[in-house]
This record gives C-alpha cells, sequence and structure tokens, in this order.
C-alpha cells in the first residue's frame, strides 16, 4: 500500500475529507504524546468569593428588568441534544441481555417502576405488549422498550423519549418541553420563540419531524411562533483515537478511526447564532409545566442580571475607547470588574500609569460574557465552579471537571473534593461586543484544556480526545459570573430511574397550562 510519511494515501483522503489536514491530525497526535495538562486549583468558589448569593429583593428586581426589557434583545434558547437514549437505558439494555433483572424480586420492582414511566400508557393501549404486561414478562417488555420491535427508545436521541405523563393523557418527549419553557422565557416583543438545536448527524431528520408534528399545537396554546433551527458537529472537530501505544487506532478493515471531539466542538455552533442573550441548557434537565413557577423565574433572573452588566460594561468600554475617563472613574471601572467580575489584575495595577490602566481593562471588559447558575452538589456526577491559576500567575473563575484535576496529586484532588457547588449546566451567553460584533470565541479558548479518556471500540481498548468542553476550556476567558440557584432548578435525566424523580412525576398532579 502506498504511503505518505506515516500515513497511507488512503488516510490522507480520509482525513481530507472530514476537512482536517495531515498537520491537523499530527498536533493531535503530538497531545496523545504530551498526555493531560491539568487546571491547578485555587479554591472552590463560594458565595461571596467567586459566586453571588442574591437577596430575595434583588431577585425580584432582576426578574422585573427581564420582564421589561427581554424585547429590546435579541433572544434565543440553545439546547445541546447530541445525546442518545442508549445511554440512559444502559441498565434495561444490559437486564435484556440477560433475559431479565437476575430475580424476581428485581423483575417485580422493574416492574413496579415501569408502571410508572411516562411512557406506561403507550404500552397499556398496545395490543402487541399487553400479553407481556399481563404476564410481567420482563424480556419481553424490555425488548419492545428498546427494539426496533417496538418503543425503539433505545436507538432514539434522548430529546424524543417522553419525559412527562399529564393527567388528560398527554405525554410529552424532552424537546417538546423545552419548546415550551421557551414560550415563558425567550418569547420576543412579535411573540417569536427562537430556538437551536445541536444534534448528531443521524438524529437530525427525526428530531426536526416531530417539531414539525406538534410546533403549530404549542404555538396556539402559547400563542406565540416559533423558529427552530439545527446544526451538528462540525466535521473537522473529530479527533482522531490512538491505541495504548499511541499509534493510530483503525478499524478492523485497516481505516483510521476518528471520534467526535465532545462538547467543545460546539463552540463553533455557538459562535454562528445570532443573538445577544442565548439561554444554554442541555436537552435533559427540564421540568413538566406545574413548576414552571419555581423555575421560570430564575431563568429570567439570570438574564436580568446579564443585561444589568452588559449595559454597564459597555458603557465602561465606549468611555475606555473615547479615553474619556478620569482617574476616579478608572479606580470605579476595576472596582466594578474586582467586585462583579471576580477580576485578579496583575501585581502592582494600582500603580500603573492611567494610559496602562485603560488598556488593562479595556482588555478586561471585552469579552463573552457567560452568567452562569450553580446550585448545591448533592452527588450529581459533572463539574463545578472553582478559583482556577494559569501559567502566568493569574487567576480565572473557571467550571472545572474531575478529569481536569491531576489524579496524582493530593493537595488538588483535597480542593477538589471541597466543592460545595455543582454546574447544572444552565446559563446565559452574550457573544457580542459593544458594537454589535460576534466576539471570535476561539481567541478565548484555553487549549492546554484538552481531555484523554480511555475508551472501546469493539471490544478493543483506545484513547480518546476531546477538545477543550463548551462550558470549560473554550469558555475559559470569557468573564465568568456565578450566581447561586435553589436545587429545584436542576432536573436531569440521566438515567430511567430519574424519570420517576418527584419533579418528573409532578406532571401527572395538574392539568397542563392551556394558554
Amino acid at each position: 500500500m502506498k504511503k505518505s510519511g506515516s500515513f497511507t494515501f488512503q488516510d490522507l483522503r480520509r482525513i481530507r475529507a472530514l476537512g482536517l489536514s495531515r498537520r491537523d491530525v499530527e498536533k493531535q497526535l503530538a497531545l496523545y504524546e504530551k498526555g493531560p495538562a491539568f487546571l491547578s486549583l485555587v479554591r472552590p468558589c463560594l458565595p461571596g468569593d467567586g459566586m453571588v448569593s442574591l437577596a430575595p429583593g434583588m431577585r425580584k428586581t432582576l426578574l422585573a428588568r427581564y420582564e421589561a426589557d427581554a424585547a429590546r434583545y435579541r433572544l434565543l434558547k440553545f439546547v445541546p441534544a447530541s445525546g442518545a437514549a442508549s445511554r440512559m437505558f444502559a441498565a434495561w439494555y444490559a437486564a435484556a441481555a440477560k433475559g431479565g433483572f437476575g430475580s424476581a424480586s428485581a423483575d417485580a420492582a422493574f416492574y413496579k417502576k415501569l408502571k410508572k414511566m411516562p411512557f406506561a400508557a403507550l404500552l397499556a393501549r398496545n395490543p402487541a405488549v399487553r400479553d407481556d404486561l399481563k404476564k410481567r414478562h420482563t424480556a419481553g417488555l424490555l425488548d419492545y422498550v428498546l427494539s426496533a420491535r417496538g418503543l425503539q427508545y433505545g436507538e432514539l436521541p434522548k430529546a424524543l423519549i417522553p419525559f412527562h405523563a399529564y393527567p388528560e393523557g398527554e405525554i410529552r418527549t424532552a424537546i417538546e418541553e423545552h419548546l415550551v419553557e421557551a414560550a415563558g422565557c425567550v418569547r420576543d416583543a412579535r411573540g417569536k420563540c427562537r430556538i437551536h438545536v445541536t444534534l448528531s448527524p443521524e438524529h437530525v431528520e427525526a428530531v426536526r419531524a416531530k417539531i414539525k408534528a406538534v410546533k403549530a399545537c404549542y404555538e396556539k396554546r402559547f400563542n406565540v411562533r416559533y423558529a427552530v433551527d439545527y446544526s451538528v458537529q462540525a466535521p473537522q472537530t473529530s479527533r482522531i483515537a490512538v491505541d495504548e501505544r499511541g499509534h493510530p487506532f483503525r478499524s478492523g478493515d485497516g481505516q483510521l478511526v476518528f471520534r467526535p471531539g465532545g462538547h467543545g466542538a460546539l463552540l463553533e455552533n455557538l459562535g454562528a447564532l445570532e443573538a445577544d442573550l442565548i439561554f444554554v441548557k442541555n436537552i435533559d434537565n427540564i421540568v413538566p409545566e406545574p413548576l414552571w413557577e419555581k423555575v421560570l423565574p430564575y431563568k429570567k433572573m439570570l438574564g436580568g442580571l446579564a443585561m444589568d452588566i452588559l449595559q454597564r460594561v459597555f458603557t465602561m468600554l465606549r468611555e475606555l475607547e473615547a479615553k474619556a475617563i478620569s482617574g476616579a472613574d478608572l479606580d470605579q471601572c476595576a472596582a466594578y470588574c474586582r467586585r462583579v467580575l471576580c477580576r485578579v489584575f496583575p501585581a502592582g495595577f494600582d500603580g500603573f500609569s492611567s494610559a496602562r490602566k485603560r488598556k488593562t481593562l479595556f482588555s478586561a471588559l471585552n469579552r463573552p460574557l457567560r452568567v452562569c447558575a450553580v446550585v448545591r452538589n448533592e452527588g450529581e456526577p459533572g463539574g463545578g465552579p472553582f478559583w482556577v491559576e494559569g501559567g502566568d500567575g493569574t487567576q480565572t473563575l473557571q467550571i472545572v471537571e474531575s478529569a481536569h484535576v491531576d489524579p496524582d496529586d493530593a493537595r488538588q484532588q483535597e480542593i477538589w473534593r471541597q466543592a460545595a457547588y455543582f454546574n447544572p449546566v444552565d446559563m446565559v451567553c452574550c457573544i457580542r461586543d459593544f458594537k454589535g460584533q460576534v466576539f471570535n470565541l476561539k481567541k478565548f479558548v484555553d487549549e492546554k484544556a484538552y481531555l484523554i479518556s480511555a475508551k472501546t471500540e469493539k471490544g478493543r481498548r483506545l484513547l480518546a480526545q476531546e477538545l477543550p468542553g463548551l462550558w470549560n476550556g473554550a469558555m475559559a476567558y470569557w468573564n465568568t459570573v456565578f450566581v447561586e440557584m435553589p436545587i429545584a432548578t436542576f432536573n436531569p435525566v440521566k438515567t430511567a430511574d430519574d424519570l420517576l424523580r418527584p419533579q418528573h412525576q409532578a406532571a401527572g398532579g395538574k392539568k397542563s397550562v392551556k394558554a
């Protein structure tokens, strides 16, 4: 087989087909050789130290600000939804392979749970599965839920899994509940709700078809108009996999294996959006309508806080650019950066000349903004808010995952264990500068925050690389504001059993709103 260096001509054609160059792939391989570059944690963020805990009066003020001024902004709801439901049903798949859950009592517990699932009515009304229900035939029920013989949930995106069942028989999927939430928080002055959904390529048409089928119903019910668009991770964000010796991993037929670059690849998708305030929330963190009154005010409060910060920051940037700012005003600007944006300035900053202060402050303020909800950590897997020290000694606020912390550094592990708060991925992003231009988001990425993890491919072990995560290293040099929120605002569905949490069963206790 003909070769060009370490790659065959066939390899190079595959690399080019993904939109990559040979040099791109060589850089990826070099990162495997280098290994992960861990972050340096200083301390966890706490209320008053890197985190805002808003008093009830301020919450009301920000909520009122959002409701009064939202019409002046171009709003958008951004829903990362590439997750497949196969992981959600992993335990059910394992049981299906064994013909059951291992004992009569475990099978009985499964049947009891199944009757409370939001899709239980779909089973009961189907003659093809009625006999399995009557006989409590675990293997048959699992096969019907997971396979193409029945509901096919094991092959669907999480967006299309029923999350909530309402008393009048309505069953809503996760993506439908996001449509409903959008009507409550991103409606503009003309009643338009703009939503952007990111998906795996194989799921786009199915999700598009579902939204097309239900869109008119929800538009009529909530008196809105939906504008929904979709995108997928760009092929050029794919990362080459390697074997345990660091050599390019190849499939059984000799092809190079590339894997998706993780949610950090969505930075390109985010940067292409036309919006002033972008509300980001994962597909599986959504509540039924009876909990709206508990959750939506907090989302609007985040939006109100983002509006307030943007207005103040843009005013300061215009003054700094025009150099129409006194020494006292420079000091007030610096105080705002420290107090609100938790900006740590270089040593000796207070003694800088006015010109140098202006330049430093302009750089500190002229960057994307994210206002992030954080909740008390009650054992959910995921990242949390920390103060992180960079290589130049500066400190910034970051959302850190466990994989970013050196497992062999006892002190760093101790700081990690002290974390009291968790990142629920519920944030408002502002990606336009004070002149209305979209920032080049790649300029604010910590390229060293990539991840390397062990995976398997048809039983063979490999190492996979991920780009700096979207709300981790990809936003490392944004201005960040962490806001403490009640745990009631975080309602994830990572496994099928999570649908049995009281929050997700709440839909059965109250009829849905018909506006």
